[in-house]
């Protein structure tokens, strides 16, 4: 072994030779935390996927077979309505943007926009109104 190889494996079995003590492990990063989310489509099928916390329900319903049509980039469009059947309580509240582009494109009172919309919990359920590709 040369010099330069024993003196990383001291430091490794030394935590370095400052303190002499072996470094502790270095502490792992948390897992986020992950909810399921069932859709149900207009066609009377249903599909559930995994959201991690503060996700969008767009970005949700990516992850499965059928995922919520959007018409914009910037949260302006409406597209992406969904009625929330179940667990409203684990959904980010209205906000006054979704609210503003909901009253200018006429989205019927009981929707929420799906992109403005974040699981922040579990046991959520929602009926999708616009599938990504459907004729309509």
């Amino acid at each position: 072994m040369t010099p330069f190889g024993l003196r990383k494996k001291l430091r490794g079995l030394l935590g370095g030779l400052r303190g002499g003590a072996a470094a502790a492990p270095a502490a792992a990063a948390p897992a986020p935390r992950k909810y399921t989310v069932r859709f149900e489509v207009p066609d009377g099928s249903s599909y559930a996927t995994s959201a991690r916390h503060d996700d969008s329900l767009v970005m949700a319903s990516g992850r499965g077979p059928q995922p919520i049509a959007t018409g914009c980039s910037d949260s302006t469009c409406g597209t992406c309505q969904v009625e929330v059947l179940e667990g409203a309580g684990a959904l980010s509240p209205r906000t006054e943007h979704e609210a503003g582009t909901a009253a200018r494109n006429k989205v019927p009172d009981g929707l929420r926009l799906g992109c403005q919309t974040h699981v922040i919990g579990d046991g959520v359920r929602v009926r999708i109104v616009n599938v990504l590709g459907a004729e309509g």
